[in-house]
């Protein structure tokens, strides 16, 4: 319990030094007149200001469900590819060329070819899937292929049913990765499906409240929506790293 308080408190100090680093960066900045940077307090302020519009509400709501929408999506899909590729050689070879092909072609490129066919508003969700899906899909493959099958073999001689080896020895080699890949993919699908939302600037999204901030010059508004999607993206990692603690 002691460490838990003393790792909080190092926490805090943390954020703390670097509000400080920033505050202090900014008022040189503006001061000297290099480039305008908005105080933590103002920045603060006008979040809280933001928070309140309706307008605000609704492009979070939107965000966060077209980018959930293709994070679950990429999830299910790269289980099952996964779970195929690891158990199928066949399958395995003949699918490899996408799984490259999309770990490939920069995020960028994605979101440019997605908006020649998709319209904009689909765009966050197929980009958050583009992103996932692949992370998934090895992460399940390469776990699988990793088990010892003379274990499998074994289990079999002792009379274990197929489906109790699958329960047994199979989930519990997978779940792990499974787990990881998980987390470290919805990070990847709000960063990229945020990314999309800038250049495509779907009407009612973070990413176009932040590209029409950019655009009017409203630093303070540009701070404040960047807050928030860090915000967002912590919330969301400690969402479903309860998810999985509570499931385990």
């Amino acid at each position: 319990m002691k460490n838990k308080y003393k790792k909080a408190l190092l926490s805090v100090a943390s954020v703390g030094f670097w509000i400080l680093v920033w505050h202090i960066t900014a008022s040189l900045a503006n001061r000297r007149l290099l480039f305008k940077i908005p105080l933590p307090y103002n920045t603060v302020k006008a979040f809280f200001t933001y928070a309140e519009t309706a307008l605000f509400r609704r492009a979070v709501g939107n965000s966060l469900a077209h980018i959930i929408c293709g994070f679950l999506f990429a999830v299910v899909l790269g289980l099952i590819c996964g779970i195929l590729s690891g158990n199928s050689v066949v399958f395995k070879t003949v699918t490899s060329p996408v799984s490259r092909l999309i770990r490939s072609v920069p995020v960028a490129a994605f979101i440019i070819l997605a908006w020649l066919w998709i319209p904009s508003s689909v765009i966050p969700a197929v980009i958050s899937f583009l992103m996932v899906f692949p992370i998934v899909w090895i992460q399940v493959e390469t776990a699988l292929s990793g088990i010892d099958y003379k274990l499998i073999e074994m289990a079999s001689i002792l009379g274990m049913s197929r489906k109790d080896i699958i329960k047994n020895i199979k989930i519990p080699s997978v779940l792990p990765s499974f787990r990881n890949a998980c987390i470290t993919g919805l990070g990847f699908a709000w960063k990229s499906g945020v990314a999309a939302e800038v250049i495509c600037n779907p009407t009612g999204s973070i990413g176009a409240l932040l590209s029409n901030a950019k655009s009017n010059l409203e630093y303070e508004q540009v701070f404040a929506i960047v807050l928030t999607i860090i915000i967002l993206s912590l919330i969301l990692e400690n969402v479903i790293k309860f998810f999985w603690r509570e499931s385990r």
